[in-house]
């Protein structure tokens, strides 16, 4: 299971990019997220590659989606979930930065991403 944060600022969101060289998704665009451990609550998971990945600590609000998707080992099942930067603040670190969810149509994302991005677009968070 993938745990991803939707992390949402003053009409922003934070996104990234993913390594030219990754073996799942190279190249796309990406909200932080990454693998369950286990012992770990999807929601702490979410939270947890928040820091690690864009170096913003968050608070999870609520699922946004829950979606199917391939990866390079077989299937997988991705939670999406809304969530809000700890310090309003605070700036993430490269590859990731915070852009106008205006913008996110021009971004290039998995196709697992189709239905967070449809409720980001109509305003849904």
């Amino acid at each position: 299971m993938i745990a991803v944060a939707v992390v949402i600022r003053h009409g922003e969101v934070l996104v990234g990019r993913r390594d030219a060289g990754a073996v799942d998704a190279a190249g796309l665009d990406e909200f932080p997220g990454g693998k369950v451990e286990v012992g770990e609550s999807p929601a702490d998971a979410a939270a947890r590659e928040c820091v690690e990945e864009a170096g913003v600590a968050v608070r999870i609000d609520t699922l946004l989606d829950r979606a199917s998707g391939e990866a390079a080992s077989g299937p997988i099942d991705i939670l999406f979930f809304a969530a809000t930067p700890l310090d309003d603040r605070a700036e993430p670190l490269v590859p990731f930065a915070w852009v106008p969810l205006a913008e996110l149509a021009s971004f290039d994302f998995p196709p697992a991403n189709a239905g967070v991005l449809a409720r980001l677009a109509q305003g849904g968070s």
